[in-house]
């Protein structure tokens, strides 16, 4: 998704994130499964049970394919790019560096591309 809005000239990463843009149902559940990332990894090294983790990502996982089911991330068309395609690409991009730091933690190497 990242790569698709680098080749369409969208420059995400300069743009502001604003939060409050983000109010569908599934946004809200991606974002609150990012959140519970911190207290997944302390739990899984206090019980030394790093399972969790792996646990974890797959959740992680199935809520971003719901979230991009619905969400539209990037313009359809001659869509004119909105505030909200920008914070959507944020979320994205924070899923992703979750995906890659929890794969990492597990000791899987994750491809940047398929």
């Amino acid at each position: 998704m990242l790569r698709n809005a680098a080749e369409l000239g969208i420059d995400w990463r300069n743009a502001d994130f604003d939060p409050a843009l983000l109010s569908h149902e599934r946004e809200d559940d991606l974002l609150g499964t990012i959140a519970q990332f911190p207290s997944v990894v302390t739990s899984a090294a206090e019980l030394r049970e790093p399972h969790r983790i792996a646990r974890y990502l797959e959740e992680l996982a199935t809520v971003y394919h719901r979230f991009y089911d619905v969400c539209w991330v990037l313009p359809r068309g001659d869509e004119a790019l909105s505030e909200l395609h920008v914070a959507r690409l944020w979320l994205c991009a924070a899923s992703r560096q979750v995906l890659a730091n929890g794969l990492d933690m597990v000791g899987v190497s994750a491809p940047e591309r398929m």
